[in-house]
């Protein structure tokens, strides 16, 4: 009997220290629990996007970019059409009836060219008592009309700039040739001087 006792004494004192021992590990849990708890927090959607992967840095390098050049419509050089040898140029000037502060110079090519939408390149200057016109090349229109037509040019002069009742020397280039007149303000009109009837004409010279 007293061993039996003995025996239960020994399991119930066990008891009692595995029970002891449980109630300290609640109470002070150890940190490397703690921590694996933390690690699990992860994988929010936010830390999820490998930041490569935004479509920001999808935007191409213009240096990428295939094909080579700059993918601006250039003016066809075929186009520059030289005056033909023997064209004539008629001029044919006007007081604008809705702007009293120019006077218009309509210039028009005898001879067809390519392009049914193709103009006369010029330039125009008045120069300290020099009104200057400069007829330099036939561009083709873009994109060009088939066929050909003659080619016009429509010139502008600030009459603001012509004094009354003063004489202008009128100088015309065209075809790689000068032409020389002048060109007089009488009150409210103009006088032309010009000495050519052919090659550059002036359909009208009082106005």
């Amino acid at each position: 009997m007293k061993t039996e006792k003995l025996i239960i004494v020994i399991i119930f004192l066990g008891l009692i220290q595995l029970a002891a021992c449980e109630r300290s590990k609640l109470n002070d849990p150890e940190p490397s629990s703690l921590r694996a708890g933390a690690d699990s927090l992860g994988n929010f959607p936010g830390d999820s996007i490998p930041g490569d992967s935004i479509p920001g840095d999808s935007i191409f390098v213009p240096d990428t970019l295939k094909g080579g050049g700059d993918g601006l419509n250039h003016v066809d050089t075929t186009s520059r059409q030289a005056f033909k040898a023997g064209d004539e140029f008629l001029i044919t000037p006007a007081i604008l009836q809705d702007s009293l502060a120019y006077l218009r110079l309509k210039v028009v090519t005898k001879k067809p060219y390519n392009c049914r939408n193709n103009q006369i390149s010029y330039s125009a200057m008045n120069n300290f008592g020099t009104i200057d016109v400069r007829l330099n090349e036939v561009l083709g229109g873009f994109p060009c009309e088939a066929g050909t037509a003659p080619s016009e040019a429509t010139i502008y002069l600030d009459r603001n700039n012509i004094s009354p009742d003063s004489t202008y020397q009128l100088h015309v280039s065209a075809g790689g040739k000068n032409f020389q007149g002048t060109l007089r303000k009488l009150g409210a009109g103009y006088e032309i001087s010009w000495p050519y009837d052919n090659e550059v004409i002036f359909t009208k010279k009082s106005l």
